[in-house]
């Protein structure tokens, strides 16, 4: 509920901030850009329809946050996709809630899925996740020309267990204070 409220609330003040004359052209184009954002994840992401990329993602797309091993643009941007797919066949992206202005969409998801197949060299842990993360879209002439996001990735490794959580188990702890008494 709360993340309903904020998101009403930066709907207002984007639109009271408009100039009178421009309110329908940008509320137009923020729509348009909104149901962009919503066909990549249903279409890219849910349904692993990779082929779909050239048709929402402008040639000269720059990824502002790209995962090492993948070129900052539309084909770094399609492969990174082919391969998260590979590794969480069931991977779904939940759209928590968006918001628009007039050429950037930003939104808030939580990622679902099974690690059952390799990701970035690192073999299938069999696990869950359950993650969040934020992007923000750019948008020119209906398609994406630029990405910035975020996703809690520490989490994901925690819970494919590749790393140990925050307050993980006594043992856990009694090997740190172990290693740093060794320190000293």
């Amino acid at each position: 509920m709360k993340k309903i409220i904020i998101a009403i609330v930066f709907s207002a003040a984007f639109s009271a901030c408009m100039p009178p004359g421009n309110k329908n052209i940008v509320d137009d184009r923020a729509s348009k850009n909104l149901e962009l954002m919503r066909k990549f994840n249903e279409e890219v992401i849910n349904k692993h329809n990779t082929a779909m990329v050239d048709s929402l993602v402008a040639p000269d797309y720059v990824e502002h946050c790209a995962d090492p091993g993948y070129t900052p643009d539309r084909n770094g941007l399609k492969k990174g996709w082919e391969d998260f797919a590979k590794g969480y066949p069931d991977l779904n992206c939940k759209i928590n809630f968006m918001i628009a202005d007039s050429d950037c969409v930003t939104m808030q998801y939580t990622f679902t899925g099974t690690n059952t197949g390799s990701v970035a060299g690192m073999p299938a842990t069999g696990k869950k996740i359950n993650v969040d993360g934020v992007d923000i879209v750019r948008y020119k002439n209906g398609k994406a020309v630029e990405h910035w996001g975020y996703m809690d990735e520490m989490k994901m490794m925690t819970q494919l267990g590749m790393m140990p959580g925050m307050g993980s188990s006594d043992s856990t702890k009694a090997k740190v204070q172990d290693d740093n008494s060794k320190k000293m």
